[in-house]
């Protein structure tokens, strides 16, 4: 009775230890909660997006305003950028950190890739202390044998209040599939407070 006792003991604290390893802690920078608290600040903000559409030459812009659902996934393409913490990418990036924006009074954090990655580098733009983030930049490229696609990414943040309130945001890039023309988008939110 005692030794299964103790197996059930030890069978808890090893799935406990396992259960542990599979919630990771963000390595790099978790987007995935940055969009989070920004689509909960955006909607109690009572925000409006402006929303301009460049495909193929074609444009469309359109205004509406924003509740939980349409932010999150507006802003759902730049939680791809939180592929720079899966343990694949452990310790695969460098981080350079202290460089003066010569466009700017701005400081510049780049996390830059050692080797090919599908998020080459994330760049970091922040004035006094890294919690008070301005700009985000980078690149998200895919390819396999049906397609290939990159999107230049920014964010842009506002400070509102003594929160920082994502602004802006615009995504640029094509796609090439197999068989077909490319097609090239340039996607720019513009975010109103009220």
């Amino acid at each position: 009775m005692r030794t299964l006792f103790c197996l059930i003991i030890l069978a808890l604290l090893v799935s406990g230890c396992i259960k542990k390893d599979l919630q990771r802690d963000s390595e790099y920078f978790n987007f995935d909660s940055l969009i989070n608290a920004q689509v909960e600040a955006l909607v109690k903000a009572k925000s409006t997006l402006t929303k301009s559409v460049l495909l193929n030459g074609k444009t469309d812009q359109s205004m509406v305003a924003m509740d939980s659902a349409l932010l999150a996934q507006e802003l759902d393409v730049f939680r791809q950028l939180d592929l720079i913490n899966k343990p694949l990418y452990k310790n695969a990036y460098e981080i350079l950190d202290g460089e003066k924006d010569s466009q700017s009074n701005l400081t510049i954090r780049r996390y830059k890739a050692k080797e090919i990655a599908p998020v080459p580098f994330v760049t970091f733009y922040y004035q006094n202390n890294f919690n008070k983030i301005k700009k985000i930049e980078s690149v998200f490229r895919e390819a396999n044998s049906l397609y290939a696609t990159e999107r230049q990414m920014v964010l842009e943040f506002d400070d509102t209040s003594g929160n920082l309130l994502l602004s802006k945001y615009r995504l640029q890039g094509g796609q090439k599939m197999i068989l077909s023309d490319s097609v090239l988008f340039d996607i720019e939110g513009i975010i109103s407070l009220h």
